[in-house]
C-alpha cells in the first residue's frame, strides 16, 4: 500500500501545480460546476501551453445548446503564448472534442461530442473546420 501511495502522490502535486496557473476573471465562480472530465483536460491544457485566464465556465450567455451548460466548456485567454497557438495545441489534445477561437483573443474549448474548430466573431460569421482525427 505505502508504494501505490508514493506513487500517486507525484501525480497529484503536478496536477494541483497546473491548477495553480489558472485565473479567472471575476464573474467566474470556480471549476466546481465542471465535470471531472473538463477540470483534466484543462490541467492537460495548461501542461502544455502555460497560465490561462479562465473567462467563462458553466454560467453566462451562450449559445442555445452550448456545451458550457453541460460543464463540458470553458472559453479562456492564454497569458504565456498567442490565442493561435493555444488553438493549435488545443486540437492535439485527445480529450478536446471542440475548439474555437474569437477575434478578441478568447479561445474555446469542450469535451463535447462533435469535433470541429470555428473562427469568427459572430454566430453568423464562422467558418467551421471540421477536425481530421478519429477517436
Amino acid at each position: 500500500m505505502a508504494v501505490i501511495f508514493t506513487v500517486a502522490v507525484p501525480v497529484l502535486a503536478r496536477a494541483d501545480a497546473a491548477l495553480e496557473k489558472v485565473s479567472f476573471q471575476p464573474q467566474v465562480k470556480g471549476l466546481r460546476c465542471l465535470k471531472a472530465e473538463t477540470v483534466t483536460m484543462i490541467r492537460e491544457l495548461v501542461e502544455k501551453i502555460g497560465p490561462i485566464q479562465i473567462t467563462s465556465t458553466c454560467g453566462g450567455r451562450h449559445a442555445r445548446n452550448s456545451q458550457h451548460y453541460r460543464g463540458n466548456a470553458i472559453d479562456f485567454r492564454p497569458l504565456a503564448t498567442t490565442p493561435r497557438k493555444a488553438a493549435a495545441v488545443a486540437k492535439t489534445l485527445e480529450a478536446v472534442g471542440g475548439v474555437g477561437s474569437y477575434s478578441n483573443g478568447l479561445v474555446h474549448v469542450d469535451v463535447g461530442d462533435r469535433e470541429f474548430a470555428w473562427f469568427g466573431t459572430k454566430r453568423g460569421n464562422r467558418r467551421l473546420a471540421y477536425n481530421a482525427r478519429g477517436r
